[in-house]
């Protein structure tokens, strides 16, 4: 069962680093994908990150809650996601934070 929870680990990751740094992301996207004002991609990857946060969570309880999932292997996440779940509500309140002082 470590894949189930790696999924989980590398998707709380993945949702931070959009958080967090979502206004670099944007301008690189800006820059070298396609040039459009960078809001654009900052709103949609502060969307993707709650998107993955929310995801996660849901994840979190189908593996603990409706399939009963009790393993070794939870023991070797267990740090990850708990970092992952406190630290959530900051990247979310950030990204909400620069996306509204963009959007002005």
């Amino acid at each position: 069962m470590k894949k189930p929870y790696l999924l989980l680990v590398i998707s709380l990751l993945t949702a931070t680093i959009l958080c967090v740094f979502g206004q670099g992301i944007a301008y690189f996207l800006s820059d070298h994908v396609v040039d459009t004002y960078p809001i654009y991609y900052l709103t949609g990857l502060t969307i993707l990150g709650w998107i993955l946060y929310l995801l996660s969570f849901i994840m979190f309880l189908m593996f603990r809650i409706v399939f009963k999932i009790k393993d070794s292997n939870y023991i070797q996440y267990q740090g990850f996601i708990m970092i992952g779940f406190i630290s959530a509500p900051f990247a979310v309140s950030w990204s909400f934070f620069v996306v509204a002082m963009w959007w002005g």
